[in-house]
């Protein structure tokens, strides 16, 4: 799955919780992280982690596999809602996930 798969999932808290919960049942929704297989853009594959049980490191090595930062869930969830609602549900998947990347590159 990737960022533009992930959208439809966050655009309320109640999606977002019933999906992660298949992901990572036991684990608190403010304390997921997301990464990105290699480096964070579109097309990269996206891996979710309990901030618990991980180093909190911006890059992360696991199974010789690097993994990068990309956003808390929770953050992701509120920038997707909010992207929906003040867009009126016009903008599409692709446009919030570059508005997303958009963010974590030069404002976060």
């Amino acid at each position: 799955m990737n960022i533009i798969e992930l959208i439809d999932h966050l655009k309320s808290f109640d999606l977002a919780e019933k999906f992660i919960n298949n992901i990572l049942p036991e684990v608190d929704f403010d304390e997921i992280l997301i990464y990105m297989k290699d480096n964070v853009g579109l097309d990269a594959e996206i891996s979710f982690y309990d901030a618990e049980s991980i180093p909190s490191q911006l890059i992360m090595e696991i199974d010789g596999n690097k993994f990068e930062f990309f956003f808390p869930l929770y953050q992701a969830q509120e920038m997707v809602e909010e992207y929906a609602t003040k867009y009126n549900q016009e903008l599409s998947n692709l446009e919030i996930a570059k508005r997303m990347l958009d963010y974590h590159l030069n404002d976060a």
